[in-house]
């Protein structure tokens, strides 16, 4: 598909961290989706359906190869594979970077109760490798390092798990539910809860983010507003609401997308449980009280009922593979982001999608104040420049180390 200059979906990427203009793979789901009509306090028929897609995943093409970090998605998803598949061969992979949060010690001992291979992929700075990441995804998007992941996974076989959607499916983002919680007000409209909704996302955007983008591109907060009224205005509980927009947000347009297109690069079979039609249509219809527990902040907690069945120990921080961003900015990102940005000469400032000057005082911001949420924001302008490299100006190759 040939890339075109989308400025709307430039200025989506960088506020919300994807564009929902575009045609998603899913048939998005409504309010009516979410209303609580099912019920399994024990997880049952949820772990019935969970042995049922992983069963019935086809012929065999080799051995299953899972992305395993110690929590309890990726866990459960080898428990399960492992209780279908007794003699079956599997692999399971985890991703460290340099001064990251190491999960390998703990996901070594998973891999070895449930008879699984073990190998440790350990992850180069996200700034040097940045035009392969951009462009297995065809986006400006530079978080999407699970692709190390694949790209060891194929050397094993040719079908990759992974615990996607779970967070999104069955009540993951607890830190999310509790700061939404917090700021609700038993008035509020859905204006507001939207508002407070992107508040719960702010390391996306920054609080002068209509300064940010150049003269040739137009932004309202209230269009952007405008995206999350399906989610907010209807009959829905308020945090049956927000896990209606985790699902339409970021796991629609960003990890989903992402995901195949990392599977369709490196030749290989994605197999997501959590996000088979059946699971999801089934779990979505869950009441809010069998996935989220706001006094002890725990969620996920239908999946914990088959976790404690099948004696998995997980931890319960929610962690994952994710680099240690100031380490890796002081490493290698800062001067390659000195290199590209504040270069007047570059593609986003000529084409004014980019304002210059707010790019200076964001350095100064990052360097000065150690602002996290403007040290994102650099990073996915970066992202954009590079993007703008490989596809528009075709002048950079996507195997180009940024040094």
């Amino acid at each position: 598909m040939k890339a075109r200059l989308d400025k709307n979906a430039i200025r989506n990427f960088l506020t919300i961290r994807y564009n929902p203009l575009e045609k998603s793979l899913f048939t998005p789901p409504t309010w009516k989706n979410f209303r609580n009509t099912e019920s399994d306090p024990n997880g049952y028929q949820t772990e019935k359906l969970l042995k049922n897609v992983i069963s019935n995943v086809g012929e065999k093409r080799g051995p299953f190869v899972v992305s395993l970090s110690s929590g309890i998605d990726s866990t459960l998803c080898l428990a399960l594979l492992r209780s279908i598949f007794p003699r079956e061969k599997i692999i399971a992979i985890c991703g460290v970077f340099k001064e990251g949060h190491d999960e390998s010690i703990r996901a070594r001992e998973i891999a070895t109760k449930f008879d699984a291979d073990f190998k440790v992929v350990y992850m180069d700075s996200i700034f040097t490798n940045m035009p392969e990441i951009i462009y297995i995804s065809k986006k400006p998007r530079w978080n999407t390092y699970q692709h190390m992941i694949a790209k060891e996974a194929r050397k094993y076989g040719s079908i990759l798990v992974t615990g996607d959607g779970a967070d999104e499916i069955f009540g993951g983002y607890t830190f999310r539910y509790n700061k939404f919680s917090n700021l609700l007000q038993l008035k509020d409209n859905w204006r507001i809860k939207a508002i407070n909704y992107l508040e719960c996302h702010n390391r996306d955007w920054v609080p002068d983010q209509e300064c940010l983008f150049g003269s040739s591109i137009k932004f309202d907060w209230d269009e952007i507003y405008n995206y999350f009224r399906p989610y907010f205005s209807n009959p829905l509980r308020p945090l049956q609401q927000v896990m209606l927009a985790d699902f339409n947000g970021k796991l629609l347009f960003d990890f989903i997308p992402t995901g195949n297109a990392i599977f369709k690069h490196y030749g290989i079979s994605g197999l997501q449980p959590f996000l088979h039609p059946s699971v999801v249509d089934f779990a979505s219809h869950l009441a809010i009280e069998e996935k989220y527990d706001k006094k002890a902040q725990k969620g996920k907690l239908v999946l914990r009922k088959i976790a404690k069945r099948l004696e998995i120990q997980h931890i319960d921080e929610k962690k994952g593979f994710s680099p240690d961003l100031w380490f890796d900015w002081k490493d290698h990102g800062k001067k390659i982001c000195q290199a590209y940005l504040l270069e007047k000469d570059s593609y986003i400032f000529r084409r004014k999608l980019i304002n210059y000057n707010w790019v200076l005082r964001s350095f100064e911001r990052v360097e000065n104040d150690g602002d996290i949420r403007y040290l994102n924001r650099l990073i996915s302008i970066l992202a954009l420049e590079i993007w703008y490299r490989i596809f528009l100006a075709k002048e950079m190759k996507h195997f180009t180390k940024l040094s």
